[in-house]
């Protein structure tokens, strides 16, 4: 009797170990069940936002002028990409003019997002290992001691300063290289990104002095507004140092506006 007892006993906590671990496992599925779906919804429409928008980058009409609007009664208005062809196909560059009318469409379209994400847009010739266009927006951080034990610091945009930055990078004598080596470790770094890639077509002409067109990579890429400076674990930065309106160097980086006042003083 007493065996069968123990046989009993053992067997009624054999059964209640595994209808407590069954229990502890569909609790920890269900409770993490819908923050999984939620996060993979939340990934799923950053991507299709950055797809559709760069979709619409691509397509999208805009005034010659960057000073005008696209519903000013004499602007003249043409395809974003016809102009870009038209001006790359002439010295292999992208002229200031047409660097601030696709700058100003990418910050327009792009608007609804602005304030609490970062992003890039770029343009290279992969082949050739070249940027043909490169514009960064970037939240102008500044970063104070919490004043409290410990290593803890408030990032926070400046009073009564621009909240948010815009360049166009990979300028002058920046190396291809070292920007997309930079690029990379920026991105590692980030956390979450969502990215759209496309390929288009410029106008060049070739050695044997017939005009033809060639393929181009575009990339937009995009992620929650983050610190770009040195951290503890970070001694160099990813873009600046401390300072967000001092890039560093080997990025080529020039402030957008500084770009526009040159043009209009220029014009």
């Amino acid at each position: 009797m007493n065996r069968k007892g123990q046989a009993a006993v053992t067997d009624a906590l054999f059964f209640l170990l595994v209808v407590i671990s069954l229990s502890v496992f569909l609790f920890g599925f269900a409770n993490s069940y819908g923050s999984s779906i939620k996060q993979q919804v939340s990934e799923e429409s950053s991507t299709t936002f950055a797809t559709n928008s760069l979709k619409t980058i691509l397509y999208s009409s805009t005034p010659r002028d960057p000073s005008q609007s696209i519903y000013d009664s004499d602007a003249e208005i043409d395809y974003l990409l016809a102009i870009l062809k038209e001006d790359y196909a002439d010295d292999q560059i992208i002229g200031d003019r047409e660097k601030l009318v696709l700058g100003k469409t990418i910050s327009s379209i792009l608007s609804p997002i602005s304030d609490s994400t970062d992003y890039i847009f770029y343009i290279t010739i992969p082949d050739e290992r070249k940027f043909v266009y490169f514009y960064f927006h970037t939240t102008n951080f500044t970063k104070k001691d919490a004043g409290i034990p410990g290593r803890f610091f408030i990032y926070s945009t400046p009073e009564g300063g621009p909240s948010h930055i815009d360049y166009f990078c990979a300028l002058g004598s920046a190396d291809y290289t070292t920007v997309m080596a930079k690029l990379s470790r920026m991105l590692a770094n980030v956390g979450a990104t969502s990215q759209a890639s496309s390929s288009i077509k410029l106008i060049k002409e070739f050695p044997d002095g017939t005009p033809g067109d060639f393929k181009s990579q575009v990339d937009l890429i995009l992620w929650d507004a983050a610190w770009l400076g040195t951290t503890e674990q970070r001694t160099s930065g990813l873009l600046y140092k401390d300072n967000p309106a001092v890039p560093d160097a080997e990025w080529g980086c020039k402030k957008v506006g500084e770009v526009e006042s040159s043009f209009e003083s220029s014009g």
